[in-house]
């Protein structure tokens, strides 16, 4: 058995591996570098994962606006585990909390920051990319075909329409 990797077609596959493999490093690794590392390394297999999961469409017709949303996606969750590691670097024993909205600033930075954009960000921005960069009017059709052709029996003595 050999695998046919071409790096043109498999670039966020592999790209994802290559992260894969730094967490497993910092893991090995530890200390605050590591988890610093660690954190990053995640959002940037939060992107990667985007852009693997919009592949198909993005051969169909410019990466440029998955390649964007994963971007932004980077951007506001590198923004907020920054912000998190900040106020874990200034008070490591979490003495004396501040609170922001009703939670310790820790807190607060994961559900207000790291938590709640993303979603809003993903959740707003798939309707605006439905219509011209992920719906396919011929796949919708052969959708269709499959849906109104009657089921055959896949095994040797299963039941299909008439057999009774």
């Amino acid at each position: 058995m050999t695998a046919n990797v071409n790096v043109s077609e498999d670039k966020y596959v592999l790209g994802s591996l290559l992260i894969l493999l730094i967490m497993l490093g910092t893991m090995i690794v530890g200390g605050t570098t590591g988890e610093i590392v660690f954190s990053f390394a995640t959002v940037l297999f939060f992107a990667l994962y985007i852009l693997i999961g919009t592949q198909s469409s993005a051969q169909q017709h410019s990466p440029k606006p998955f390649v964007g949303l994963a971007a932004g996606l980077v951007a506001i969750l590198g923004a907020g585990f920054a912000l998190l590691w900040y106020f874990h670097l200034q008070n490591p024993s979490y003495t004396d909390p501040t609170y922001w909205l009703g939670f310790p600033r820790a807190t607060a930075v994961v559900i207000y920051l790291i938590w709640m954009p993303p979603a809003l960000y993903l959740m707003f921005s798939y309707p605006y990319l439905f219509e011209k960069y992920i719906w396919n009017e011929e796949k919708a059709e052969q959708f269709r075909e499959m849906n109104t052709r009657p089921a055959k029996a896949v095994a040797d003595g299963g039941d299909s329409e008439g057999d009774e």
